[in-house]
Parts: structure tokens; sequence; C-alpha cells
């Protein structure tokens, strides 16, 4: 199973009825999932990981850990910043060819070293598992890190996050269709502003929880 086979499985009717009740649109006002929020509250400083990206976070029915947070905001909160801007804030995986991905996502890149910041080594583990550090980066760069979930990697064969950030880049960088049709769907939706990643990564979260109100996600902190 690829991404794009994933989304292919699934009707335009089916993926814009997921993106109206997730959001909220349409027949589903008011009934939006707390998901819906994950995007848009309070301020998303670029360069910066903040107590409104945690609660952000906390929208995706994931809790970062005291310690976590007070590192986050704390100690390590410079080296964050630091990397955050060595990512331009506005990069999506369709800028980026697939034969460059190494440069942006490979060993020694910001990307990837944030990553392990968040994620800490065995040794000083502080609670954040590959769910919620995804989680965490989307925020910060939605066009360009996916979220893994264990209810997204069911859908597009994962077992974990490995390998995710290479399988979706490749999807949007070199499936036009795709791209096109998320563009359209998100157009005809009403979802300014809401990166074509998201909208591809809730239409796959409500076909694969098939719509369920309980949590958004599982995380696994035992990967590397």
């Amino acid at each position: 199973m690829t991404i794009s086979s994933a989304f292919q499985e699934i009707s335009d009717e089916a993926a814009s009825s997921y993106l109206k009740r997730y959001f909220g649109l349409g027949e589903w006002v008011g009934k939006e999932f707390t998901g819906a929020h994950f995007d848009t509250f309070g301020t998303n400083v670029p360069n910066a990981i903040t107590a409104d990206d945690l609660i952000s976070v906390a929208c995706l029915s994931k809790h970062v850990p005291a310690r976590a947070a007070l590192g986050i905001l704390g100690e390590h909160s410079q080296d964050m910043g630091t990397l955050l801007g060595y990512i331009p804030p506005d990069l999506s995986l369709r800028d980026i060819p697939f034969e460059e991905h190494d440069q942006y996502f490979g060993n020694g890149t910001p990307a990837l070293r944030l990553w392990r910041l968040l994620r800490r080594d065995r040794s000083t583990r502080w609670g954040i598992g590959a769910t919620t550090a995804s989680k965490l980066m989307a925020r910060k760069r939605p066009g360009l890190i996916p979220i893994y979930d264990s209810v997204v990697g069911g859908v597009t064969g994962f077992d974990n996050a490995d390998g995710t950030w290479s399988a979706w880049h490749h999807a949007f960088a070199t499936d036009g269709e795709l791209v096109e049709r998320l563009e359209s769907l998100r157009l005809a939706v009403g979802l300014h502003g809401i990166s074509l990643l998201r909208v591809l990564d809730v239409v796959l979260w409500m076909h694969g929880s098939q719509g369920t109100e309980g949590p958004e996600s599982v995380d696994q902190t035992d990967e590397s």
C-alpha cells in the first residue's frame, strides 16, 4: 500500500464528507472534532515551539508530559528555535524534488535533528513518542512534516513511523494527480489556510477510524 493508493480507494464524495465532518462544516457546523483547531489555535510562532503549540497537540488527543514541556519551553527552546530557523516555514513536500529528499530529511539535516531532539535518546526519554513528535513538527511546518499515528499508519501500511517521511514526500513530489485532487477537495470544502498534507492526513484518518469520536491517535513511545 502506498500513500497514493490509500487515497485512491476513497471517493471524492467520501473524502469531502470526512473533511466537512472533521472541521465542522456544512451540516456539521458546531460539531467539529477537537483536531479541527490543531492548525489554527493561538499564535503559531514560526521559529519557536510555544505553549500554544503544546495545546494544539492536545487538540489531537496527545498530552506532552510536564518534564518534556519544561524542556521544550525552557532548556532546549533555543536549540529547537535554531533548528526551525533553518527550515523555511512555507516549504512543502511538493516543492522538493524527490531526488533531493536526503538533503532535507537525511542525517544531519535540521528536520531530523529536531525530530531526535524532541524524541531524546533512549537513556533520557521524556515521554514524547513518534506520534507526539510528528504532531509538534507538523504544527510548525504543516506543508512539510506528515503526522504519524496508528490509524493513518494502518491505512497506509506502516507499523511505525520509520520511512513515512520518504513515503509522503514521494507521493507529493511525484503524483500530480494526487496533488490536484487534494487541491480540488480543499477548494470545494473551503479549507483555506489548511495545508494539502493536513487535508490528506484528515481524510486518511477519518477513513481509517470511520469517523470515531474517540481518541484521535495512539502514540508510540518505543520507536527509534
